[in-house]
């Protein structure tokens, strides 16, 4: 299953580094370990792992048998602010987004939903 969170106002950079620290984590421990994390972007990666359990739960799947497949930080729009520096000068601010999406699946499906494209048996 998939669920995204879109227009988040932090900077890509601020996010990644949880993403890759939680990235192909059992579900349980990844949420336990966001959880403790003194971060600010951390909130809103524990908002996308709840939203992400419940619709396990809509579909009835343990929390137990949940895997990250994927998890993924894409840089969304950037709002774009002017700054007066000296002499009346202007520089610009870029005031960035990010967009998250996150890919679980149960263990037992874990195979079938990730073709692995170094083993295409139509191959000569």
């Amino acid at each position: 299953m998939k669920v995204s969170k879109k227009f988040i106002k932090t900077s890509p950079d601020k996010i990644r580094p949880i993403v890759a620290l939680i990235k192909k984590m059992p579900f349980e421990s990844a949420l336990t370990q966001v959880k403790f994390l003194n971060k600010m972007a951390a909130k809103e990666i524990l908002e996308i792992l709840k939203s992400g359990l419940s619709a396990a739960k809509d579909k009835d799947i343990e929390m137990e048998n949940l895997q990250i497949l994927e998890f993924r930080c894409d840089e969304g729009p950037r709002l774009k602010r002017r700054r007066i520096i000296h002499k009346g000068r202007a520089t610009t601010i870029n005031k960035r987004m990010s967009h998250l999406t996150l890919i679980l699946s149960d263990e037992k499906n874990n195979k079938s939903e990730i073709p692995n494209p170094t083993q295409n048996k139509n191959r000569v």
